[in-house]
């Protein structure tokens, strides 16, 4: 045919593997016929410079074929240099993670190790809270599973803790980076919206407020450091009572992103005395904490937030907790 005798007689890289290579009952391109086998052994060449075995049977004669050939291995070199960049730095934050969960499970049993009580009374501790040391491992790996690249961020880390990026930023651009992390959750806080802030008071907020992690059957009423807040739950469950002997006691679901506690927060510590809210975490669980002490000083200055909102759930806060004094008490 036409195909056979041009290829076979013309100068080229497939008449060049025909007389050298080929084998009677073999891989034959030759001819219309045989389209699928000449895919085959062009294929095979493209595989060869990619990863840049080159068994030499295949190879360019003329000078076009030279300079495309030339231009495809230096093309394949920079694809396969990247490819293999790219596993090297996915293996690489695989083990670096790793490397941060052993750290900490190492440190974790040394800790353990020096506990000097192995198993705390019950009048001590609880019922709960018999295995410490499970508690501690499970919660490490907790930490692990559930967390980004930035999972070894210690707990109770405020926004410049978690992204350090934020602190070498000019002050508009943080600020702009931290509307951009916390502007859907401070939205579901009435008084803190953009309805009544402004994005720099928002912001102002926003860098005050941090992440906090529980674990299963851990108890939360306030910070030790930052005191109350309103907590908006980002994973995890929890169950909901005072603190005090009652039968308040309400699970709260469906709270993924969800503010507790906008109106008792604005009440003063004195106050609330007995009628606490203690939160019960179901699980694991993840928060973002907003301390009351960064939502008062914003509503100091901000008049028109107290006065059109805030004062009015203070108020209302005031008066819940006053009618279920008695009832709590009883």
């Amino acid at each position: 045919s036409y195909v056979h005798s041009s290829l076979l007689d013309e100068l080229n890289w497939i008449s060049n593997w025909y007389n050298s290579s080929y084998v009677e009952g073999g891989l034959n391109p030759i001819g219309w016929e045989n389209a699928i086998p000449r895919y085959w052994l062009c294929l095979f060449w493209a595989i060869q410079s990619i990863t840049s075995i080159g068994y030499g049977n295949i190879s360019p004669v003329t000078t076009i074929e030279f300079a495309f050939a030339n231009f495809l291995m230096l093309l394949c070199g920079i694809f396969w240099a990247y490819i293999i960049g790219s596993l090297v730095e996915v293996v690489q934050g695989l083990a670096s993670t790793s490397q941060e969960y052993i750290s900490r499970m190492n440190d974790a049993n040394q800790m353990v190790k020096d506990f000097t009580v192995k198993q705390l009374p019950e009048s001590v501790g609880g019922s709960l809270h018999k295995k410490s040391s499970k508690r501690v491992r499970r919660f490490i790996t907790n930490q692990r599973d559930v967390a980004t690249k930035n999972w070894s961020e210690s707990n109770a880390s405020t926004l410049a803790e978690s992204y350090p990026t934020l602190s070498i930023l000019s002050p508009e651009l943080r600020r702009f980076c931290a509307l951009h992390l916390t502007y859907s959750l401070l939205e579901t806080i009435p008084y803190l919206s953009s309805n009544y802030l402004s994005p720099e008071e928002q912001a102002e907020i926003a860098m005050q407020c941090v992440t906090l992690e529980f674990s299963t059957a851990e108890k939360f009423s306030a910070h030790p450091d930052l005191g109350r807040g309103i907590l908006i739950f980002r994973r995890g469950f929890a169950t909901v009572s005072r603190n005090v002997p009652s039968k308040f006691f309400r699970w709260h679901k469906d709270i993924k992103d969800k503010p507790i506690d906008v109106d008792e927060v604005l009440v003063e510590d004195d106050y609330l005395e007995e009628r606490q809210l203690v939160f019960h975490f179901v699980g694991f669980t993840k928060v973002f904490f907003v301390p009351r002490s960064a939502i008062m000083g914003i509503l100091e200055k901000n008049e028109r937030a107290w006065k059109d909102c805030a004062r009015w759930r203070y108020f209302k806060a005031g008066l819940v907790l006053y009618s279920m004094k008695d009832s709590l008490t009883a």
